[in-house]
């Protein structure tokens, strides 16, 4: 009766997770009854030594079923929290004040004057709840900011990411300033799930950002570290990695004026990543993945490591050394490898290159069988520390698909390509940054094997 009832409660759980092949399906199911059948008739019998034999069968049996079951219910779990709900994006806010300033709390800035830039009128609103300030609206991050060190204005309402904005400009920017009250911002992203089976299993672009937040969370909208391409084929079994240097100096979407570095699109947002990228490279962006560092150090430890290949021998700013050729890193180690650039003659392309060596190697561990017994730690290990709007739907699909056919996958990678430059930006005119001008021959380039992988 105890079989009976656990291989029910297994069976059912893997029908309710949808990821197993409906031939696969059948013959699992076949083979628990015929095994149920077969341990029934094992324990009915006289023979003792046939009764025992029963009785370790069915040990067997149950232990397998709670085990299989745990697996299953974690794995919905996961699956249901991590694709079926909408994407929250959250703006932090932050009220900065001069560190040798006497202002400690947003109490203390009562009748005081503070400034803003004139795109947070509602966020302006928000502060207004909790504290009755003198506010002037600003059109110029660069000018808020002069305004406070010199004293022209008591407090400032910021964008928690475009301190980082800020801080290329002002290294000493911390020193400066202290952050005296916190406020967050919520907008709900609808999710629109697809609908049609055959589309489930289409070939697809995802853009993977790396978000550089300052904050765990992993929701919060900040500038885009990592700007990878990951372009998918399920019916050629092809992946092509292409990476867009942080400072490409693109055309923001739906914006005018000055062009800007592609890591300043995530300060709007992650959607004006993905249609900026959509416009660079004439595409459409089917899904996102947004992830940021601890997601990969967790990933990779979890993976008990992974073997990653270096073009270079060379010391991260970190400290550490990392040989030509295969090494075997673990998640600190990893994070430093894919941040670095300033080892590098050419900078932010080996990082890219470097950023799609780990990608690869993650996907390479992941695949292995030996993984079964890390599998729940992994799914822990993920819990809260991306953000995507791909949908159940759509993850269960494909596992299913490459379940049915179980075939190996072929990579490629693309490199974009430019020249060092330094150019007024849209999210910060004042003074010029350093950009990278796109090399067009690159971008044709890149356009023309994303199509051709995916057609």
């Amino acid at each position: 009766l105890i079989n009976i009832i656990v291989s029910i409660i297994l069976l059912v759980g893997v029908n309710k997770l949808d990821i197993l092949p409906t031939r696969y399906f059948v013959i699992a199911a076949s083979a628990i009854v015929i095994i149920n059948i077969l341990i029934s008739l094992l324990l009915c019998l006289k023979n003792i030594i046939l009764r025992i034999i029963g009785i370790i069968f069915s040990v067997l049996l149950i232990i397998i079923s709670i085990i299989g079951t745990t697996y299953i219910n974690e794995t919905n779990h996961f699956l249901d929290t991590s694709f079926n709900n909408n994407v929250v994006e959250r703006s932090s806010y932050n009220v900065v004040v001069l560190k040798d300033s006497s202002y400690n709390k947003i109490e203390d800035l009562t009748d005081k004057t503070l400034g803003y830039l004139k795109e947070e009128k509602d966020s302006i609103s928000k502060l207004e709840e909790a504290v009755s300030i003198l506010s002037t609206q600003y059109e110029d991050l660069y000018e808020l900011y002069e305004k406070l060190l010199n004293g022209e204005i008591d407090s400032i309402m910021i964008d928690e990411a475009y301190l980082d904005v800020l801080k290329e400009d002002y290294p000493d920017i911390d020193e400066k300033i202290k952050v005296i009250y916190t406020f967050d911002l919520e907008t709900i992203i609808e999710k629109t799930p697809t609908t049609q089976e055959e589309e489930l299993v289409r070939p697809i672009n995802i853009f993977i950002s790396g978000s550089d937040s300052r904050s765990d969370n992993i929701s919060n909208k900040s500038r885009s570290d990592v700007n990878m391409l990951v372009t998918i084929n399920p019916n050629t079994h092809q992946i092509l990695l292409t990476s867009i240097p942080r400072d490409y100096y693109v055309r923001l979407h739906n914006t005018t004026g000055y062009k800007d570095k592609l890591t300043h699109a995530g300060i709007y947002g992650i959607d004006k990543s993905v249609e900026t990228i959509e416009d660079l490279l004439e595409i459409d962006i089917n899904y996102y993945l947004k992830v940021n560092f601890t997601s990969l150090i967790n990933v990779v430890d979890e993976l008990d490591g992974i073997k990653v290949y270096s073009k270079y021998s060379f010391t991260s700013r970190d400290g550490y050394q990392y040989n030509e050729g295969y090494n075997s890193l673990n998640g600190q180690e990893a994070l430093s490898f894919v941040r670095e650039r300033k080892a590098f003659k050419d900078g932010d392309r080996v990082r890219g290159q470097n950023q799609q060596a780990v990608l690869e190697a993650i996907i390479n561990k992941a695949l292995s069988p030996k993984i079964i017994t890390k599998y729940n730690g992994i799914l822990n290990s993920l819990d809260g520390k991306f953000v995507t709007n791909m949908d159940y739907d759509d993850i269960t699909a494909l596992i299913k698909r490459q379940l049915n056919n179980n075939k190996s996958w072929s990579f490629s990678t693309i490199n974009l390509e430019g020249k060092d430059g330094y150019e007024y930006t849209y999210s910060y005119y004042a003074n010029k940054l350093y950009v990278m001008i796109p090399d067009e021959n690159s971008v044709e380039e890149a356009k023309e094997k994303i199509k051709t992988v995916l057609n």
